[in-house]
């Protein structure tokens, strides 16, 4: 069984403020793949205010410094120096070099080219893009997303998920449900650190489990009530009701492309969220109204 040794996030941290939320974790493909800056670090800048930050008072009323404040006589920045530290000994990140350079030429021979990819499902969730224009966002329903974990493409088994985007109408005659097995064709890519099987045709269920598959009105019903989380929180991660989903800017995002996680409970407070007792109180009812997207499998 192969690993994706993208998904890693125990081989570096980063003290950089767009990781606070997230205690600074970060994916060895967001160093290596995305910013790529490792180990020579990566050149920032930090805003600042000469008349803000001696307690006076902004020309125009503004209470920090944004976009607006670039051509401000009183503005100021900072450059700052960042390098993502690693948290494995030399012998480790050899290693890890080595698992990276074997998944590299796997993905190399085999990206782009029609396989036979399947797996276990072990979770089901609707498929959601954010899309900000300004102040104004938007949350659209695009299918389904499908993941496989286990899972193989080609000849080659993972460990780590493969995932798999379905149409409405592809589930709608699938009607897939977690514990279902299934092989279908597809050409593999890494989407931003993650297998990612598309272009699928002649996908056939092998074995059902017997689970309630995953239904549109209820995805429509998410869709709605979604609510965006601050970071990503590990419970929340964890749950069958948060799911990652990408973030696209239509003026062009200062900070790049980016994924943000959502409770599809509309929940926003994940000290205080109270779905693992419901789910409890159901069950122990005999309850059959569950949402039941399905769990994520380790």
């Amino acid at each position: 069984m192969m690993r994706n040794p993208y998904k890693r996030d125990d081989i570096f941290i980063c003290r950089h403020e767009a990781h606070r939320n997230f205690n600074h974790a970060v994916s060895a493909y967001h160093v290596l793949g995305e910013k790529r800056c490792y180990p020579e670090g990566c050149l920032g800048f930090q805003w600042k205010c000469k008349k803000l930050g001696k307690g006076g008072q902004c020309p125009k009323g503004y209470g920090h410094v944004g976009n607006n404040c670039t051509q401000c006589r009183h503005y100021d920045e900072e450059k700052i120096h960042r390098y993502p530290e690693r948290l494995v000994s030399d012998d480790e990140y050899r290693q890890f070099e080595d698992d990276c350079r074997r998944f590299d030429e796997w993905l190399e021979d085999h990206g782009g080219r029609r396989l036979e990819v399947g797996g276990t499902v072990s979770s089901i969730r609707p498929r959601l893009v954010r899309e900000v224009d300004g102040r104004r966002s938007r949350i659209y329903l695009r299918g389904f997303l499908v993941r496989l974990c286990p899972a193989f493409a080609g000849r080659q088994g993972f460990a780590d998920p493969i995932f798999m985007r379905i149409s409405s109408g592809q589930q709608q005659r699938l009607k897939l449900a977690e514990g279902d097995r299934l092989e279908a064709e597809g050409e593999i890519a890494l989407d931003r650190g993650r297998l990612l099987a598309s272009g699928l045709r002649r996908i056939h269920v092998e074995e059902r489990s017997g689970a309630n598959p995953a239904a549109w009105d209820q995805a429509l019903t998410d869709q709605v009530g979604a609510m965006r989380l601050d970071g990503q929180p590990e419970r929340c991660l964890a749950c069958e009701r948060g799911v990652l989903v990408d973030v696209h800017d239509l003026e062009g995002s200062r900070r790049g492309p980016r994924r943000e996680l959502l409770c599809l409970e509309g929940i926003g407070r994940p000290g205080e969220c109270p779905y693992e007792a419901l789910q409890e109180l159901r069950e122990q009812a005999g309850a059959s109204n569950n949402p039941g997207w399905g769990a994520t499998c380790s």
